[in-house]
């Protein structure tokens, strides 16, 4: 009896272990080095994306998982606190003590919809490595005239044309926009694809493309539309006061939907009704009265 015991507490000891040792193996932030990177709700590039993670983005690390083809996973958080899961290729872990990507000095913001970035300072001589999409932050080593040399997240230098972005000095904040400037960043959007968790011009859902149109127009918001509605700090606006700027809300029993105000009568949204696109539609139609909830505002 007295050697059972021993052995089930040797087992104990082994199992809390290996525990303790694969929590510790498991980094705890990285960055991401694709320039879209869908996040799936479990590890599996075959299920749901629930959201999409950008090129530069510092992400925390929550877990790790190998599945059977000795893929390496991670359920991540990014800064807006969404959480799932992305490809071990698509991180560059971070070293102990590492400082996160492009968190200070000299940065470069992507304002174009896509900037693409060359081994070379020249367009014509081979194809691009790879894009920034709009609103990422690149690491701006040096600039002069028409090109700027970046270090991009995996550490690799490569060219910009520096047309496609602005500098900075980070730390930075966005400043904020008025509501007719929203409109004219939000249109540059027209005609773009929807995608279900997109939050890049290569497709956008209808969450992810205002929470894009706020945060370039220096406005923090959080992710899903039901959240925007309840929880992102912003004002309620009675129904018939709505303008410019301001997000409108849709669904049949529960928050589903989202756009934002072009001006008294319009919003701009990704939608799949009738095209599945980014598009303006009136908010007085009898569809979108049918299914509308609310009005909500940034705080001055």
């Amino acid at each position: 009896m007295r050697k059972i015991i021993i052995i089930a507490a040797l087992l104990m000891m082994t199992i809390s272990i290996n525990s303790c040792q694969k929590a510790k193996d498991t980094p705890v932030a990285g960055v991401i080095i694709t320039p879209v990177e869908n996040m799936y709700s479990r590890a599996d590039d075959q299920a749901d994306v629930v959201s999409q993670a950008l090129l530069g983005t510092t992400v925390k690390i929550l877990k790790s998982e190998k599945t059977t083809g000795r893929q390496v996973w991670y359920q991540v958080e990014t800064p807006d606190t969404y959480q799932g899961w992305v490809s071990g290729r698509a991180l560059r872990l971070y070293a102990p003590d590492e400082k996160p990507y492009a968190a200070e000095g000299q940065v470069m913001e992507i304002t174009s919809l896509m900037a693409y970035i060359y081994a070379e300072p020249d367009v014509t001589k081979q194809k691009p490595l790879l894009f920034a999409p709009i609103s990422s932050v690149l690491v701006l080593d040096k600039y002069e005239g028409r090109w700027g040399q970046v270090i991009l997240p995996d550490n690799r230098r490569a060219h910009i044309q520096m047309g496609d972005g602005q500098v900075r000095q980070a730390p930075f904040q966005r400043p904020r926009q008025s509501p007719e400037q929203m409109v004219e960043l939000a249109r540059r959007f027209l005609g773009l694809p929807y995608f279900w968790g997109g939050t890049s011009p290569l497709g956008l859902d209808c969450s992810g493309y205002v929470q894009l149109i706020y945060r370039l127009s220096g406005v923090e918001i959080l992710r899903d539309a039901d959240i925007q509605y309840t929880s992102s700090g912003l004002l309620e606006v009675p129904k018939g006061q709505e303008r410019t700027g301001d997000l409108v809300f849709f669904g049949r029993k529960s928050i589903s939907h989202v756009g934002m105000m072009i001006n008294e009568r319009e919003f701009i949204h990704a939608t799949t009704n009738q095209r599945p696109l980014v598009q303006v539609s009136n908010l007085y139609d009898e569809y979108w009265q049918s299914i509308y909830q609310g009005c909500r505002r940034p705080k001055d």
